[in-house]
């Protein structure tokens, strides 16, 4: 009888918890991707907006910065109130905005309307990453948060690269303000499951293993936490991540033609092959850091990758299939890095810290984020497209830098 027992419990132990963290992870990859989707959902019907509201670029520009800047920069004290709260509480709500912020659109008749939307659902996108962190530190089984972090990321750009085909294809068929209407439904029903079903959100109750954590009693909290030499050093990468990625991403296409001549079929290819790179460094690296805890040395592997990738274009002539060879190794380097990155973070950060921190250290990227699309797109008026590439290695490896410095000053805590 007790032998059936310890079997029915080792089986219970194996079994049940893998599939809970599946559950877990299921609705947080959801919840991430349309965040990113919702984000990228407003590009596409710019020319809608041009013909329905009468105004410029510059002016429907502003709704993508008042979406991105806000849900970028709220991160930090987010985190603050994820950490206080509780995640899935904070999530829920932010959520829950967003959703409504994104339907809403779909009926809006002037233009000062759509900005203020844009700004409710920047608010609203504020609250995922500091949530999703803590919330998948806190549930997700020691052994497999790796491939836990990375399925979040994974799906997060899946939402981006989604968002453009699908809401072009939905106001071909419906028009744009279906189209929004739509996609907010689908985000109702998304959050009513995280609601109703999602008690496995709430971190309280969890009581995951810290074996793998590299502090073990926490000597610094709040503020003082945030303003330690490593906290910044890990901002200082993402800052350095957010340069490069949104450099690259904004002007790889033009760069390459303007620099070697390139068609646009290749140009396109090329930033088709840097994004899909990304992806899939993200997935693969997820299921490495599982499997070894010498992060650090992942990490500095794929930052080296995009580094050297990086430099290639700027100074050789190539075919352009090589072109696309070439950044899709960048990106795979700049996905490689993003599962070892967020297993180092939250090895250093102490338990209940983890909202503030993720959210914290998440703001450098819209620092960066949103800089180096001016830098390099006077780089381009100016006749210097080599530097963009240029200054992308050097960011690369400032962030490299950064990461393995961060990491370093840690374990010293």
């Amino acid at each position: 009888m007790d032998a059936a027992v310890e079997i029915k419990d080792q089986n219970n132990s194996k079994f049940g918890k893998p599939k809970q963290d599946g559950w877990v992870i299921g609705l947080i990859s959801a919840g991430h991707f349309l965040s990113h989707f919702y984000y990228m959902a407003l590009p596409p019907m710019f020319l809608f907006f041009k013909a329905e509201f009468n105004v410029s670029y510059v002016e429907l520009g502003m709704a993508m910065t008042a979406y991105g800047f806000l849900g970028g920069f709220l991160q930090a004290p987010v985190g603050f109130l994820v950490d206080q709260l509780g995640p899935r509480k904070v999530l829920l709500a932010g959520f829950g905005l967003n959703v409504l912020a994104i339907t809403l659109i779909g009926f809006v008749d002037v233009y000062w309307m759509l900005i203020t939307f844009a700004v409710f659902a920047g608010l609203g996108n504020s609250v995922f990453h500091p949530a999703d962190y803590a919330i998948l530190s806190g549930r997700i089984d020691e052994s497999r948060i790796g491939r836990a972090f990375s399925t979040h990321t994974f799906f997060g750009f899946l939402g981006t690269a989604c968002a453009p085909p699908v809401m072009l294809a939905l106001a071909a068929m419906f028009g744009w303000r279906p189209a929004f209407i739509i996609i907010g439904v689908v985000g109702v029903v998304v959050w009513s499951v995280m609601a109703v079903w999602g008690h496995a959100l709430n971190s309280e109750n969890a009581a995951p293993s810290t074996s793998s954590r590299e502090t073990t009693e926490p000597k610094q909290t709040g503020f003082k936490l945030l303003f330690s030499p490593s906290v910044l050093l890990f901002l200082c990468f993402f800052i350095m991540y957010g340069v490069a990625s949104g450099g690259l991403g904004a002007f790889t296409a033009s760069a390459l033609i303007n620099l070697h001549g390139l068609s646009q079929d290749w140009a396109n290819m090329a930033l088709t092959g840097l994004l899909f790179g990304v992806a899939a460094g993200v997935f693969l690296a997820g299921f490495i850091v599982d499997r070894s805890e010498r992060h650090g040395v992942l990490a500095a592997c794929a930052l080296v990758l995009s580094t050297l990738s990086a430099v290639l274009p700027g100074v050789f002539e190539m075919p352009g299939i090589a072109f696309v060879g070439v950044m899709a190794c960048v990106g795979l380097g700049m996905g490689a890095v993003l599962p070892p990155r967020d297993l180092m973070i939250r090895a250093m950060t102490p338990p209940g810290e983890t909202g503030k921190v993720f959210g914290f250290v998440f703001v450098g990227f819209s620092i960066g984020g949103a800089g180096s699309p001016l830098l390099f797109g006077w780089l381009l008026d100016n006749g210097e497209p080599s530097l963009i590439f240029t200054i992308s290695s050097v960011a690369l490896a400032l962030g490299l830098a950064s990461l393995l410095t961060a990491q370093r000053l840690a374990r010293k805590l």
